[in-house]
């Protein structure tokens, strides 16, 4: 895209913001930086190096003049279509894209995009770890890592591929991202309180896939009811925690499943057996779809299966992700503030269930998404002795813990409360699993995850 004579709006100062405007320098032939918010102490340098740079910047309003001066908006993927600096750009028929899609205007490297509502960070980082391991160059961007455009603009001609996480938000506002391949691990509601509906989500996920060209690849899983229902104009390659049945293994080329312990992946006429479950340092029986994900990817791209085996032995996951923090006081840690869902948090539980056979204490709270607890509140029973509640969603979890006749609550006011209240339960594990967004509290995930970790090393 050529923009040296279109005007640039940039709406939103955060970390995709920023970027982008860096990115823009010398491409645009006007940027302006506009945010709602007031101007954080924490990028006042940034803000200065860019207003020399010749951007103009706004702070504490999104104005009329700043709107009607763009011939392009690229905005910050949390601000929902229902709000009304969207509703008012869209009235002026400005275009409204994302800094992903900005970025791929910038760049022919084959783009790998990994989406779903739970295990995009460890999938994407798998997947940049098995290419990495083969030899070639992948980078991790999106949603993880880098933005996608800080990414481009590194990229000095050795990138081989991009791994982009990429987030519902992200797929909306890029209309034209057409990726070399596509993978959807699942599909459950979420983030609800910025699509319309369910059904608004399930559309904006299934959008990736639709403009995508024909010699593109999509990778699906097949266990999944919405996902087995997309029927992309593309190559698909389909994988399953279970084997499928006769008919459908017959009828599908390309086919990854699970079976008695160990990983196989069907490719045409051949059955390659990859390794057994037991020789991978990752927990979980969901993490097994996040790897035939994976595993699919690296064979789309024509990896050595020795390779993908390294790659897959080799891997020890990812931070925020069910980490193991430390052993202390009889006591094993666990941080996983990457679950923003109950879904997540599920998938934790299960995961800590299947091989640690003892009790678990479970730190719940955050932003509440306002989805459904009845599936999480059903394994709480099952496998949780004691749960510590903090945060905005405190009542409500609290309210749906108690309906379903659990007790063994403590309701604390913050997540330094929280991990002074776990040392004194009973239980052998305490499982940070919070099953909310950060934003009550904290700027994201991450930074949610690291102060959790510091807690139990000081208390």
């Amino acid at each position: 895209m050529d923009l040296s004579r279109k005007t640039v709006l940039i709406l939103g100062a955060g970390r995709t913001g920023i970027s982008s405007a860096f990115f823009l320098l010398g491409k645009a032939k006007e940027i302006l930086l506009s945010e709602s918010k007031d101007l954080s102490k924490d990028i006042e340098d940034k803000i200065s190096l860019l207003k020399k740079s010749g951007v103009e910047t706004e702070f504490n309003q999104n104005s009329d003049l700043f709107i009607n001066k763009a011939d392009l908006v690229v905005i910050s993927p949390g601000i929902s279509p229902q709000s009304e600096i969207v509703k008012k750009i869209n009235l002026l028929n400005i275009p409204i894209i994302s800094d992903i899609e900005l970025a791929g205007y910038f760049t022919k490297k084959p783009i790998i995009a990994v989406t779903g509502t739970n295990g995009k960070t460890t999938t994407t980082s798998l997947i940049t770890h098995l290419i990495n391991t083969s030899g070639k160059k992948a980078v991790s961007c999106g949603n993880i890592g880098k933005p996608f455009v800080e990414a481009v603009n590194e990229d000095n001609g050795n990138v081989d591929y991009f791994v982009l996480e990429i987030s519902s938000f992200q797929i909306y506002y890029s209309p034209h991202l057409s990726c070399f391949i596509a993978v959807c691990l699942n599909i459950t509601p979420d983030h609800l309180d910025w699509h319309i509906n369910f059904d608004d989500y399930i559309r904006t996920k299934e959008k990736l896939f639709l403009q995508q060209n024909k010699k593109a690849w999509s990778v699906l899983n097949y266990s999944d009811k919405i996902l087995k229902s997309f029927n992309p104009n593309t190559n698909k390659f389909y994988f399953s925690f279970k084997k499928p049945d006769e008919y459908t293994f017959k009828i599908f080329p390309k086919f990854a499943f699970y079976e008695s312990g160990n990983l196989f992946i069907k490719d045409n006429d051949k059955i390659h057996k990859i390794l057994h479950k037991d020789e991978l340092n990752i927990l979980g029986s969901h993490n097994i779809e996040n790897i035939l994900a994976a595993s699919i990817t690296a064979k789309i791209i024509n990896m050595d299966y020795s390779f993908i085996i390294k790659g897959l032995k080799s891997f020890k996951g990812v931070e925020h992700r069910l980490e193991y923090v430390k052993e202390t006081k009889n006591k094993i840690f666990y941080n996983d503030s990457k679950a923003t869902n109950p879904e997540a948090t599920v998938k934790a539980i299960e995961a800590i269930s299947e091989v640690k056979n003892k009790n678990i204490t479970l730190i719940l709270g955050g932003k509440d998404k306002k989805t459904s607890l009845n599936e999480m509140v059903n394994i709480i029973k099952n496998h949780v002795s004691e749960v510590i509640l903090y945060g905005e969603a405190k009542e409500r979890f609290q309210n749906e813990l108690n309906k379903n006749s659990f007790k063994e609550l403590i309701i604390v006011n913050d997540l330094k409360d929280a991990v002074t209240a776990s040392l004194k339960s009973k239980t052998n594990i305490v499982l940070f699993s919070p099953a909310c967004a950060s934003f009550d509290m904290f700027k994201n995930y991450e930074e949610r995850g690291r102060i959790f970790k510091d807690l139990v090393d000081k208390l």
